[in-house]
C-alpha cells in the first residue's frame, strides 16, 4: 500500500511541476502595446516578427495602435484568421470592425479574415489601410 501511495505522490508531483511550468511560460507573454497578458489561443492575437524577435499583441487593435504610435512598417506583422485561427500577413487580411459582434480583449472589436467572403458575411469589409484609418 505504501508503494502505491509513493507512486501516486510522484505522479502528482510531476503533473504539478509540468503544469506550473507551462502556465508560467504563458504568463510571461505580455502585449507589447498595453502590457496585458496575451492569450495565444485567441483569434484576436497579433504579432510582429522582426529577425529573431517576436512582439505579441493581445488585440488586433493594439497592433494597429503600436504601428501608428511607432511609425513601424507592416513587414512581419501577422494576425489570426477569425475562421481558422491560422496566422496570416496583416497587410493581406480582410478586416471587420464591429465592437458589438467581436468582443476583443481591449475592446477594439476588430476581427481579421484570410478570405473576403467570410469577412463580408460578418460585416463591412475593410483592407489594412482602411482599418488603420478607422481605428483612432
Amino acid at each position: 500500500m505504501g508503494t502505491i501511495r509513493s507512486v501516486f505522490r510522484v505522479v502528482f508531483f510531476i503533473i504539478l511541476i509540468s503544469s506550473a511550468g507551462s502556465s508560467a511560460l504563458a504568463e510571461t507573454i505580455q502585449c507589447t502595446e498595453c502590457g496585458m497578458m496575451v492569450d495565444m489561443s485567441s483569434k484576436f492575437t497579433a504579432r510582429i516578427v522582426t529577425g529573431n524577435t517576436t512582439s505579441y499583441f493581445c488585440d488586433i487593435g493594439d497592433l494597429f495602435s503600436y504601428l501608428k504610435r511607432t511609425g513601424s512598417t507592416t513587414a512581419g506583422a501577422g494576425v489570426k484568421d477569425f475562421t481558422t485561427g491560422e496566422w496570416l500577413p496583416a497587410n493581406k487580411a480582410f478586416y471587420v470592425h464591429d465592437d458589438k459582434k467581436f468582443k476583443t480583449p481591449m475592446g477594439w472589436g476588430v476581427a481579421a479574415f484570410k478570405e473576403k467572403a467570410p469577412a463580408a458575411a460578418a460585416g463591412a469589409v475593410l483592407d489594412f489601410d482602411s482599418t488603420a484609418k478607422t481605428l483612432k
